[in-house]
């Protein structure tokens, strides 16, 4: 049962901001420290000033922010060991890379986007941030993923950027390396994958002519009672 629902937030980056993700964090059984939680209300901060003039997230509103951008990335953190190489697919403003950076030190995270301006805002983000052993590519996934140094060179690709499993699947398969797996976010909409959604956990499936283990875990975000899933798919050996 998660934490109740939070009052309305005035502003980000306040004591109250701050609480809500460390709290939120709390329900997945991560700690987050009220040092790390500065680092992100001062990127959120960045994110919006940015997104006057950068189309980065339709999401302004404070408590939204806190819950749906940062709590909802802490929910990965779980899922990932000690020292992974991480490929934030489609990172827009910096979900999930950047606060996984900030909570994992110990992870190495690439942030790719296609758009030139929101690779423009994560370096600068990266830079202001003082964060480490992160950094931001501009490219199209089709791109990279068949170039060194980007190919077979990541332990965790994660995205919350694809509605279809089978084109994140496609796109993102090069990067992985051997024992690697895709972990797509998943928000509420409906998704052409259907049949792969009601899925049962013990798999395999097939996508794009690869075969997949999944493992699913539904949630639901604390505060704002909304529905999320994370899909973990890893390819099977010798399929």
């Amino acid at each position: 049962m998660g934490p109740e629902r939070m009052g309305d937030i005035a502003t980000i980056d306040s004591e109250q901001w701050r609480q809500t993700v460390i709290r939120g964090a709390l329900v997945w059984g991560v700690a987050v420290s009220d040092a790390q939680a500065r680092i992100m209300g001062r990127h959120a901060l960045e994110l919006l000033h940015w997104n006057r003039t950068t189309n980065l997230t339709a999401i302004t509103d404070p408590l939204a922010v806190a819950v749906k951008h940062y709590v909802d990335a802490v929910a990965v953190v779980p899922w990932i060991h000690r020292g992974a190489r991480i490929l934030d697919a489609g990172s827009g403003g910096g979900f999930p890379g950047i606060p996984l950076n900030i909570l994992r030190p110990d992870l190495s995270v690439t942030l790719v986007d296609s758009v030139r301006k929101k690779v423009s805002f994560l370096k600068y983000a990266i830079r202001t941030l003082n964060l480490n052993g992160i950094t931001a590519v501009h490219g199209r996934l089709e791109d990279l993923g068949p170039s060194p140094p980007y190919r077979g060179s990541y332990d965790l690709v994660v995205c919350r950027a694809f509605s279809s499993l089978e084109d994140f699947a496609g796109r993102t398969l090069p990067f992985l390396s051997p024992g690697g797996s895709l972990l797509a976010m998943k928000g509420p909409q409906s998704d052409p994958d259907q049949e792969n959604e009601n899925h049962k956990d013990d798999g395999p499936i097939v996508l794009g002519g690869t075969s997949f283990s999944v493992r699913r875990h539904r949630y639901r975000l604390p505060f704002l009672d909304a529905q999320r899933s994370l899909v973990r798919l890893t390819p099977v050996s010798g399929a």
